[in-house]
């Protein structure tokens, strides 16, 4: 059996359509496809890769950061900072490494308890100088966006990354241990949005949309992957 997996750009707001042009769909990371070695004939290996996803970055960018001065310039303009750089000062220590988002975020649904687990890009290996930030919860139950999420390893060095580049991967797991997944586009829809929205009580309470999470969700339509 193949579980489906329903994915789509993340439209936070209303003139968000064009990232259906530049947005990568996940790819099924397949690392060792030019391979002649014996390993690929390996059951083992092929299982491992047949879960995994690979999120590819839709832009060029180049971020510095200047510690001392508190100041953050990206190689874009003020409107693609602030739709699309987060700069996440008020959740490290003084002398801890800078944490930012890239949010160039997915949204991935399913119609059976299906959790997702995200991963740094280890075979690609991580875009230079950062760190990324794992996470893991059920996409049956939490509409909730993924993103890059990383710690600046240097912050006297700028991270860069190139529109194609690996960003993180998925890896995705069911009731069923073997199950194969697939993709599907699905419609950035007002239903979605709705749904989305309800991750946001995370906010200012915090840990109790992860607890209703576990509890499941009594609001969820029965069907979202169409």
């Amino acid at each position: 059996m193949t579980v489906k997996i329903g994915w789509t750009p993340f439209k936070q707001l209303p003139d968000m359509e064009s990232m259906d042009l530049v947005y990568f769909e996940p790819e099924r990371l397949n690392y060792y496809k030019d391979s002649t070695s014996y390993f690929m004939k390996c059951p083992a290996v092929s299982n491992f890769h047949k879960k995994f996803f690979v999120i590819k970055s839709p832009f060029d960018l180049e971020l510095n950061y200047n510690r001392k001065q508190g100041d953050v310039k990206i190689s874009e303009d003020q409107k693609f900072y602030d739709r699309f750089v987060s700069w996440r000062r008020t959740e490290y220590g003084e002398h801890e490494r800078p944490l930012f988002s890239f949010l160039f975020q997915y949204m991935f649904v399913a119609d059976e308890p299906v959790w997702i687990e995200t991963y740094p890009a280890f075979l690609h290996g991580q875009p230079e100088n950062t760190q990324y930030i794992p996470g893991s919860f059920d996409i049956y139950n939490w509409f909730r966006p993924i993103d890059f999420s990383f710690q600046m390893i240097d912050d006297t060095k700028p991270v860069k990354i190139k529109r194609g580049q690996p960003l993180f991967y998925m890896k995705f797991n069911s009731k069923k241990l073997n199950e194969n997944f697939s993709m599907k586009r699905i419609e950035w829809t007002e239903e979605l949005s709705k749904h989305s929205r309800t991750t946001s009580i995370q906010k200012w309470v915090r840990g109790l949309s992860w607890k209703l999470m576990l509890q499941g969700n009594p609001f969820r339509p029965k069907k979202m992957v169409k």
